[in-house]
């Protein structure tokens, strides 16, 4: 039976992060968003998680959604340092950790730095980078990437269904398989009012381009290497702008499992970056992220 999302507080440096919970007495797994996101974007698998048992927890990180007036540093060590306390908040216990995007690469991150604190980490459609060319900056190759989901932050909209016109027009969402009740309800999560009568999302830029750069960086490359806890990852078939390609190309996928024995894969059809948690691929995730976490490995 599926329990009521309660959402808390956990103190960390500059304020306190806001924290979904769907209460078990099972095993608790953290779930962690990407770079323009909020705990939403699980909310569908958290809940079906939470009636396989799990008990469920996923922060917005600082920056984002109900999270976005936590004051000090950015970066992807901070947000890892963040899932500390929030770990510490609930139990010492360690934790099973999925990570869906930049979700995913603060997954890895946190699990060369706090091994103590994972059992397990699951990534999805993230946590494999790839070299960047030196000479182009990250604002630049953000914008480049995300498009859409930068571009908002620089806008105002003037009610709730204007915000959902905007993204029906994202190429994500063109299909109509892939709008539905989670996806409004993540996308209304987002909006805040701007005191003119106007709406803005909650997320705020600079959080953006100052965790970019850590995605960026060249250590990120080979970070998953050192990772020692067992790892699965789950890729989309489709890219973050519903391209054909993938986000993480299948050669650099498969060149990592081939090279790291803890490290599983699974691609999941009929998704794109963005389906793969809101809509087409939340049975499949769900599934694939119990068969692992009931797995020995």
């Amino acid at each position: 039976m599926e329990s009521e999302k309660q959402l808390l507080e956990v103190p960390v440096v500059g304020g306190a992060l806001t924290v979904a919970r769907w209460a078990s007495q099972g095993p608790r797994i953290l779930l962690v968003h990407g770079i323009s996101s909020s705990h939403m974007a699980w909310s569908p698998i958290a809940r079906i998680l939470n009636t396989m048992g799990y008990d469920v927890i996923a922060p917005d990180l600082r920056g984002r959604g109900a999270s976005n007036s936590i004051q000090g540093e950015y970066g992807l060590k901070t947000h890892g340092e963040d899932l500390c306390r929030v770990i510490e908040f609930f139990s010492n216990n360690p934790v099973i950790v999925a990570g869906h995007s930049m979700g995913a690469y603060v997954g890895v991150e946190f699990a060369t730095r706090f091994p103590s604190y994972l059992d397990r980490l699951i990534l999805v459609d993230g946590g494999v980078a790839l070299p960047r060319p030196a000479d182009v900056k990250p604002e630049i190759y953000l914008r480049k990437t995300l498009g859409p989901a930068i571009d908002r932050l620089s806008l105002e909209f003037d009610d709730v269904a204007a915000y959902f016109d905007f993204w029906r027009a994202h190429p994500a969402f063109e299909d109509l398989s892939n709008w539905n009740q989670s996806v409004e309800h993540f996308f209304e999560y987002d909006l805040e009012p701007t005191g003119n009568g106007h709406f803005k999302s909650r997320v705020i830029k600079d959080a953006i381009f100052r965790d970019g750069e850590d995605l960026m960086a060249s250590g990120m490359v080979t970070m998953i290497d050192n990772v020692l806890t067992p790892m699965l990852l789950l890729t989309a078939e489709r890219g973050l702008l519903n391209q054909p390609n993938p986000m993480l190309p299948v050669s650099a996928v498969k060149g990592k499992v081939r090279a790291i024995k803890n490290l599983q894969w699974q691609e999941i059809p009929d998704t794109n970056h963005y389906s793969i948690t809101l809509s087409t691929g939340i049975l499949p995730v769900s599934k694939a992220i119990s068969d692992f976490c009931s797995s020995d490995n």
